[in-house]
């Protein structure tokens, strides 16, 4: 098990697409190791709920969702999930903005940039889980958000593409429009 650098912006790395896994490279031992080592990077912040495997350098269509309680969501429930070639099917409604923060995009010292990014509140996704079962399943929430956030990295979007520069705010920012409610 290792923690993982967690590549920032402006790598180029995170502008990349990540290639679909092969039947047999999901069950493989190195993959088994990566998802291992992503849930350990993850935990070891305090913030992040999701992390797409691009964001530890590996090209991968390898996303980990570990929902949990943190600073600014202390009321999530606990969520585990491994997301092979997740690819999004439907989307239902209206795009609703919801605050996001990314480990791949901070500010001059460290600190996580947030924003609020209109996303779907319900999609309907296809992907493989870590038995190798070609999944779908209908979302809807803070999970539909999360999963469309790492949908992007895995397509080397960042959630700064989606919304003016001018939306984006400091964690100290962040913080204070959370107390006032907005």
């Amino acid at each position: 098990m290792t923690i993982r650098k967690v590549l920032t912006t402006p790598d180029k790395k995170l502008r990349s697409r990540s290639r679909e896994l092969t039947m047999p490279e999901m069950k493989s031992a190195k993959t088994k190791e990566l998802i291992t080592d992503i849930y350990e990077t993850l935990n070891d912040g305090e913030y992040g709920v999701g992390m797409s495997a691009i964001q530890v350098g590996e090209p991968l269509a390898i996303t980990v969702v570990m929902i949990r309680p943190t600073p600014n969501r202390p009321n999530l429930n606990y969520y585990n999930q491994v997301y092979f070639n997740l690819k999004i099917l439907k989307t239902f409604g209206e795009k609703k903005p919801m605050w996001e923060g990314c480990c791949s995009v901070l500010d001059d010292n460290g600190n996580l940039l947030y924003a609020k990014v209109p996303r779907y509140e319900r999609i309907k996704v296809k992907y493989c889980n870590e038995i190798g079962e070609i999944c779908t399943a209908t979302v809807d929430g803070f999970l539909a958000h999360v999963l469309q956030h790492e949908i992007d990295h895995i397509n080397g979007i960042l959630f700064t593409d989606l919304i003016p520069i001018t939306n984006i705010v400091s964690q100290e920012e962040y913080r204070k429009a959370q107390k006032s409610g907005y």
